[in-house]
């Protein structure tokens, strides 16, 4: 039990999850930006994937046409979110296509790396909480679950990594930033 308390032998439980969930991301990201269906991701047709899939999960929802909410009573996409999707997101879809894959690219080799790692864990969040709302899920609860922790435990997650370097680095840039960018006090 003492050993769960030893910051070490714990950062390499982390490195561990943190190297499941970024391997998971960055194997998206590489199929979305380098692989064969990428010109459905980036490029000239971007957007064609994303506007499929958020097509599918407006048909999960009330918006659907045809619905029938006494056989459906909790559809799969709430509908809040089916309007968000239909407002915002599917007229951006082309943008919101090079986010993903760019996203997710990014987030996996931060979270492998351990460099930003709060940061890149939630962005993980907000990328598994997008398609998880969107009524996707294989891997995406944990993935969503693993992201939140990893950003709740924050710098011991990246105790083995970049992190461990640079976050003395940046505390100092963003103390910099903070003081010169905090309001004066001005005498009365």
């Amino acid at each position: 039990m003492n050993a769960m308390r030893n910051a070490n032998v714990t950062g390499i439980v982390w490195l561990l999850v943190r190297l499941y969930v970024g391997y998971e991301w960055l194997m998206g990201g590489i199929e979305k930006v380098f692989g064969e269906g990428s010109v459905v991701w980036v490029g000239a047709k971007a957007g064609t994937a994303v506007a499929g899939f958020l097509k599918g999960a407006i048909a999960k929802s009330a918006l659907a046409e045809g619905f029938d909410p006494i056989k459906t009573p909790h559809p799969a996409v709430q509908e809040w979110y089916a309007i968000l999707i239909r407002d915002v997101f599917l007229p951006n879809a082309a943008l919101f296509s090079y986010l993903m894959a760019f996203g997710e690219l990014l987030v996996g080799l931060a979270l492998i790396l351990g460099i930003f790692t709060r940061f890149a864990a939630a962005m993980s969040v907000v990328m598994s909480l997008s398609l998880f709302l969107a009524g996707a899920v294989s891997t995406i609860p944990q993935l969503l679950t693993l992201s939140m922790i990893i950003m709740l435990v924050g710098t011991n997650a990246g105790r083995w990594g970049l992190d461990y370097v640079a976050w003395p680095l940046e505390v100092k840039l963003f103390r910099a930033a903070q003081e010169r960018f905090a309001p004066t006090a001005h005498p009365s």
